[in-house]
């Protein structure tokens, strides 16, 4: 008996595909919303001309991408599409990437968004902002020896400074970096001085934001991002260093 291929192609999607693409559809185009409740299993499954094995197979599908849910006594309902739908797929293939996304990468993508959030964050900034803004630099000086939350708050001030841009796409796209924004934050606090490595940057950026002045917010981002570069030489040197004893 010959051996099928696993390179394959079926020749159409399956009915349970299908079922995945007619409902996203009707989510993304509006005709299903959030807090909608879908028919029964059997009246959905006759509705769309299919078994209710495919069905439940669908449906588990879109369950699992956050689309749907099951609440007890109610029945199968839609979900609003969260931010955190769409940066999960991102933060997983950083998380499980095994190195694939070198720090040169990552930099790369940071500073191409985050020099020019810098600059329309200073433009849009209301007090309200730079009071918040003010709040993260000074959660950072009080994190100073504990790696983990002052990864949390530096990360914080940058996603909070994406938030100011008043672009949702933005913010969108640096949230999907948090997580290695954090990661590599811990990794480098331990090598280097944070008085004087980190928070003098982020102050600088902080009084181009409340002057309003976006050249100087621009400038002051990309003196931070020199800087965590060389930071994370230091760290590198310095773990290579300790390894080496």
């Amino acid at each position: 008996m010959t051996q099928e291929s696993p390179f394959k192609l079926e020749t159409k999607p399956s009915l349970a595909a299908q079922v995945v693409d007619r409902i996203t559809g009707m989510i993304v185009g509006g005709e299903l919303s959030d807090g909608d409740r879908l028919p029964s299993e059997a009246d959905l499954a006759e509705q769309m001309g299919v078994s209710r094995t495919a069905l439940r197979e669908g449906m588990r599908t879109l369950e699992a991408r956050g689309l749907l849910e099951t609440r007890r006594g109610i029945g199968t309902v839609v979900r609003s599409v969260s931010a955190d739908q769409l940066v999960l797929p991102l933060s997983l293939f950083a998380d499980a990437s095994g190195g694939a996304v070198s720090f040169e990468q990552f930099h790369t993508a940071r500073s191409i968004l985050e020099v020019e959030m810098a600059a329309i964050a200073a433009r849009n900034a209301t007090d309200d902002d730079v009071k918040q803004l003010r709040r993260f630099l000074e959660d950072m000086e009080a994190g100073v020896g504990d790696a983990d939350a002052f990864a949390t708050s530096d990360a914080g001030f940058h996603q909070f400074v994406a938030s100011m841009t008043g672009n949702p796409l933005l913010e969108l796209l640096l949230a999907a970096l948090r997580r290695l924004l954090e990661e590599h934050i811990r990794q480098v606090v331990a090598y280097i001085d944070p008085a004087i490595d980190v928070l003098p940057y982020h102050t600088a950026i902080l009084r181009a934001v409340e002057a309003r002045d976006p050249e100087a917010a621009r400038s002051a981002m990309q003196d931070h991002l020199r800087q965590v570069r060389e930071n994370y030489h230091m760290a590198t040197r310095g773990a290579d260093r300790g390894s080496a004893r």
